[in-house]
C-alpha cells in the first residue's frame, strides 16, 4: 500500500481551518513506470510510524531538548513604565504611554 517511498528528513507544519497543526513530511517516491530509478519529491501528512524512521530523528531530538524551555515556571514580564505627567495613561509593553 505504501510502496517504497523514503523520507528525506524535511518537515513542515500546516494549520487546518479548525486550528489543528498537521505535521507534513517530504518523501522521495519512485516515478510511475520509470525503469531508470527516477524519483519525485512530494509532501504528505505524517503518519505515526514516520516519527520512528531515521531521517526524522532530528525532529524528535528537537522536541526532547526544547521541551524544558516551555515548562510551567514564571513567565517573562516585559518592562513597563509610566511616563511622568500623563494622567490616566495606558501603559504599553515598551514604555510608550497611550492616552485613554
Amino acid at each position: 500500500m505504501f510502496g517504497t517511498a523514503k523520507l528525506t528528513g524535511r518537515f513542515w507544519f500546516r494549520k487546518t481551518w479548525t486550528g489543528k497543526l498537521i505535521l507534513l513530511v517530504e518523501e522521495e517516491k519512485p516515478r510511475w513506470l520509470s525503469r531508470s530509478g527516477l524519483t519525485k519529491l512530494r509532501w504528505r501528512d505524517a503518519r505515526l510510524l514516520d516519527l520512528a524512521e531515521a531521517p526524522m530523528r532530528a525532529l524528535m531530538t528537537l522536541e526532547r531538548t526544547n521541551r524544558a524551555d516551555y515548562g510551567g515556571g514564571t513567565g517573562r514580564m516585559l518592562p513597563t513604565e509610566v511616563l511622568p505627567g500623563t494622567r490616566s495613561a495606558i501603559v504599553a509593553p515598551h514604555g510608550r504611554a497611550v492616552s485613554a
